[in-house]
């Protein structure tokens, strides 16, 4: 009896061995969205993921991965979100965003970005903001770029989604296989500093459309870990602050 209350006197004052932090996994594409996001988990938004889930005592691990596959992985819940992905219906029945009053919570957004058209140096292809006008060849756009392919389907322009990246898709603008490429501002500015866009390709100056992207994860992750979740958007919001604070 002695023994067994000189155990339970060990077991009482020692203290538990801690838990192993869980492990978020996130889709990366298989190509880099400079700056915000490498298939790696680099990039700004990479970046601000990591810092935050681990203020929120979660692990991340990024997967590089196809987005059209990344999208069926999370419905069987072998990943477990987006790090930048816009409020999409098409996710409403699977994924959690931040909300605020039963809308979504954009000073917890990972980024907000402006999807851009490039043209070559010198076409008389224009974009008016409601209308793309001098089309003769498809608009180049990303395989998986789900929302500029929404907004292109609304204008009844002719697409061409084959392309796995955006360089590529300027490779094919600068041979004459489109007329206009669709990407991000800060890649397609990054782009076109290469030395074989360089001079080549121009970007329009009204934006295709502007983005809020947000991390969002499975409800099941959320529903297991929902005060890291919370914690993690929390700090999101808070690192983008301070980064915009800092940049005035």
């Amino acid at each position: 009896m002695l023994a067994w209350r000189c155990l339970l006197a060990v077991v009482l004052l020692c203290p538990a061995a801690p838990s192993a932090a869980e492990t978020l996994h996130l889709c990366a594409d298989v190509n880099s969205r400079l700056p915000y996001l490498t298939p790696e988990g680099g990039g700004t938004t990479g970046r601000l993921v990591t810092q935050a889930a681990h203020e929120a005592g979660l692990e991340v691990e990024f997967h590089r991965v196809p987005m059209l596959r990344c999208r069926a992985e999370v419905v069987l819940n072998l990943l477990h979100g987006y790090p930048m992905t816009p409020y999409d219906p098409e996710l409403f029945p699977i994924a959690a965003f931040p909300m605020r009053n039963g809308a979504v919570d954009p000073s917890r957004a990972t980024v907000h970005a402006r999807i851009m058209l490039y043209r070559r140096s010198g076409s008389k292809v224009a974009w008016s903001g409601t209308a793309i006008e001098g089309l003769e060849r498809p608009v180049l756009i990303s395989n998986g770029a789900i929302l500029t392919r929404n907004a292109l389907a609304k204008l009844k322009v002719a697409i061409d989604q084959n392309g796995q990246s955006s360089e590529v898709n300027f490779t094919k603008l600068v041979a004459g296989r489109g007329d206009v490429a669709a990407a991000f501002d800060f890649e397609g500015g990054r782009l076109m500093q290469l030395p074989r866009f360089a001079g080549k390709i121009e970007m329009l100056p009204l934006p295709l459309f502007e983005q809020t992207y947000y991390l969002a994860v499975t409800k099941r992750f959320q529903s297991r870990n929902q005060a890291a979740v919370e914690t993690m958007w929390n700090a999101i919001g808070r690192l983008n602050q301070a980064a915009k604070t800092l940049k005035k």
